[in-house]
């Protein structure tokens, strides 16, 4: 069995905005959802954990190829 490649340190960095990205967008958007309807915080959790499951799903799937 051939050894698989490790990522490149520009893969890690894109990765690491890509999970930036992820939170601050489900963080804002729950925010700016929640304001105009009143329920700001409860809006904003549930952005941050849609966040947090978009940033994982993002993680795994381009992690896939080095496992």
């Amino acid at each position: 069995m051939g050894s698989k490649p490790s990522p490149s340190p520009f893969l890690l960095l894109g990765m690491g905005l890509s999970v930036a990205t992820c939170l601050v967008a489900g963080m804002g958007l729950g925010y700016w959802l929640g304001e105009s309807i009143g329920a700001s915080v409860p809006l904003t959790l549930v952005g941050l954990v849609l966040g947090v499951a978009g940033a994982v799903a993002t993680v795994r799937n381009q992690m896939r190829r080095y496992m």
